[in-house]
């Protein structure tokens, strides 16, 4: 058995390995897709083959415009009928030296329940001992929320907003880092810890900015005209979908309804942006299961779970042996 990238002329095999023609055109809608949008490359999908018949297969992915990669994706070995431990194995083993030689210093896999289109991820049990035996740790669960129409909460009337443009990266930045003081989210709580607040508040606003988005719907919320700043909303738009990326209250104004106020302004800005576009994208976000003042707010403004998503990560070491 040998693991290889198949590059742009031999994509045909690695969809091969979907299974299903149903689920082969659901891949190659998606690979058309991320690569468009820059966060997949053709050479950075894998197949392990065996006499020339694949046997498994994976990718990267990446935020648009990075050279490392940051996840692997679309993962398949033979999970009902073969030796899907000896074959992941090789093949996860293989991609990760792969990654370490790109750069990347960690790589994250998620689970979906139930199994999401277009990575299909059945067998999750399997998948988890697969992802166990190479290294991959826990590190969160969320919860997956969609917009599935009807009236969305009335804009807030009592802030006031200044985008992106008009309050400039700093303050923006600043204020991210006062609204993960005191977070939920296991993620964004272990990145202060790790590289302090305001590092991981930068770093946070350089990933975000990765993604699609107009600078005008990223906004700070103040309490009035001249007021104290209440928080931010992030909206964004990854190829599949249209998203909430970031949203949350400084320390000082929580418990006060306002984070009712952002996801309204957050949720019409998405809406719009859908009916100024082509295709009906849905509207989804995630929250870390932790956070249960966030999804009860996403419950209030007319998001409805629809899925759970656990994320596993491993860490490369610069040399593996």
């Amino acid at each position: 058995m040998r693991t290889r990238p198949v590059r742009a002329d031999g994509l045909d095999l690695f969809v091969e390995a979907a299974g299903s023609p149903e689920h082969r055109k659901e891949v190659e809608r998606y690979l058309e897709s991320m690569f468009a949008a820059g966060s997949m490359r053709p050479e950075w999908c894998f197949v392990a083959e065996k006499e020339d018949r694949p046997l498994g297969r994976v990718a990267f992915w990446t935020l648009p415009g990075m050279e490392e990669p940051l996840a692997v994706v679309l993962l398949d070995v033979p999970w009902e009928d073969g030796d899907y431990v000896g074959v992941g194995t090789r093949l996860l083993g293989d991609v990760l030296n792969e990654a370490r030689g790109l750069g990347a210093k960690e790589i994250e896999h998620v689970l979906d329940t139930p199994p999401m289109r277009p990575q299909f991820q059945h067998h999750p049990e399997k998948r988890v001992e697969l992802l166990e035996s190479l290294g991959f740790a826990f590190r969160r669960e969320t919860a997956r929320f969609e917009w599935r129409g009807g009236e969305p909460l009335a804009e807030p009337g009592g802030l006031s907003f200044r985008t992106l443009e008009e309050a400039g990266e700093d303050a923006f930045v600043d204020a991210m880092r006062r609204v993960s003081e005191g977070t939920l989210d296991r993620e964004i709580r272990e990145e202060r810890e790790k590289l302090g607040p305001q590092r991981a508040a930068r770093e946070f606003f350089e990933d975000a900015r990765r993604v699609k988005h107009e600078p005008s719907w990223w906004r700070l919320a103040y309490s009035g005209r001249e007021g104290d700043l209440v928080g931010l909303v992030m909206p964004a738009e990854p190829p599949a979908f249209l998203t909430v990326f970031y949203v949350g209250v400084v320390p000082e104004m929580r418990g006060r309804g306002y984070v009712d106020d952002l996801l309204a302004a957050g949720t019409a800005t998405l809406l719009g942006a859908r009916a100024e576009g082509e295709g009906e994208k849905p509207l989804r976000a995630d929250t870390d299961v932790a956070n249960a003042p966030m999804a009860a707010a996403f419950e209030r403004a007319g998001w409805r779970r629809f899925a759970g998503r656990r994320e596993y990560v491993v860490e490369l070491a610069s040399d593996p042996g």
